[in-house]
């Protein structure tokens, strides 16, 4: 498919590695874009991983997306991988999903029982930091996959006392490591999930060669990414994900990118999430949001 099928009602954007570039800005060329896009009657909503605080408000503030144009939805952002939305203006949480509490326990003693490094992301409600242990006993694996995904320096330092108790409200929790020690994480929280159907797990030798010193496994609740949040969304606008192009470069993007009608990989994005996109533009550094509009949303707004 080289077009959409459907009229395109929303346009759904990540925000690292696609809407701004490596120096964390937008160009003038995609806030134009963007900004031509909503003139044609577009829903454009953020969709990202990061937590809200981590520079989600200044960013949309930015390109205009805290203003809702007439026949807009309230300006709202999908964050923390789908798991919440805040709103734009009042910076509250909408809605959230959360891992039951009465399983948090369990699930920290068999990332703790294999020797994996804890990784937990505070409830959005909550502050939405992450938090593992000190970096003299933390695996380094743990640093890098909450850089990478909160784009920040937000990770707290904490033993293990305090880290159960955030741990008690949480959206997604992780097991960093080697591949062999995240490897046995993943298979005890498989197991604990096995019991309890509302959880999804998931593991980075998924698109990780086992030779790479830093991997992680996860477990959240059951159907939590970034196409649950814009499916949230868009029924909110009285529609559905057919009618929603959505553009991303990183696997955390793929269940977004294969879930929409229409969903664009950017030029740097990983072969395995290009597989599931309908198109490829240009990498961030390129425009390549501006490109996507122009080729993809517009004609078919």
């Amino acid at each position: 498919m080289t077009r959409p099928i459907n009229r395109v009602r929303i346009l759904a954007l990540d925000i690292d590695g696609t809407t701004i570039r490596p120096d964390g800005t937008v160009s003038k060329r995609v806030q134009q874009a963007i900004q031509t896009a909503r003139e044609a009657g577009v829903q454009v909503v953020l969709c990202t991983g990061r937590a809200f605080h981590t520079g989600v408000g200044p960013l949309a503030s930015s390109i205009g997306l805290t203003v809702a144009r007439e026949g807009e939805a309230e300006p709202q952002a999908i964050v923390n991988n789908g798991g919440a939305s805040v709103d734009l203006r009042t910076e509250h949480v909408r809605w959230e999903r959360l891992i039951p509490e009465g399983h948090v326990g369990n699930l920290l003693e068999a990332i703790v029982g294999v020797g994996a490094t804890p990784l937990v992301e505070q409830a959005p409600s909550d502050g939405g930091k992450m938090f593992t242990w000190a970096d003299h006993v933390a695996h380094p694996a743990a640093k890098l996959f909450a850089h990478a995904w909160m784009r920040i320096d937000d990770i707290v330092a904490v033993g293990p006392e305090v880290l159960a108790h955030v741990a008690v409200r949480t959206g997604w929790m992780g097991a960093c490591g080697d591949y062999l020690t995240t490897q046995r994480a993943h298979e005890a929280l498989v197991r604990l999930a096995g019991s309890h159907p509302e959880f999804d797990v998931f593991w980075s030798a998924d698109w990780l060669a086992p030779g790479d010193p830093n991997h992680v496994a996860g477990i959240r609740p059951l159907g939590v990414n970034k196409s649950h949040g814009l499916a949230t969304f868009a029924a909110e606008f009285g529609t559905d994900l057919s009618a929603c192009v959505a553009i991303g470069d990183e696997m955390n993007d793929f269940e977004m990118l294969r879930d929409v009608g229409f969903g664009i990989a950017m030029g740097q994005a990983p072969d395995s999430l290009k597989s599931v996109a309908k198109a490829i533009t240009s990498s961030n550094t390129e425009d390549g949001v501006a490109e996507a509009i122009a080729r993809w949303v517009l004609p078919f707004a």
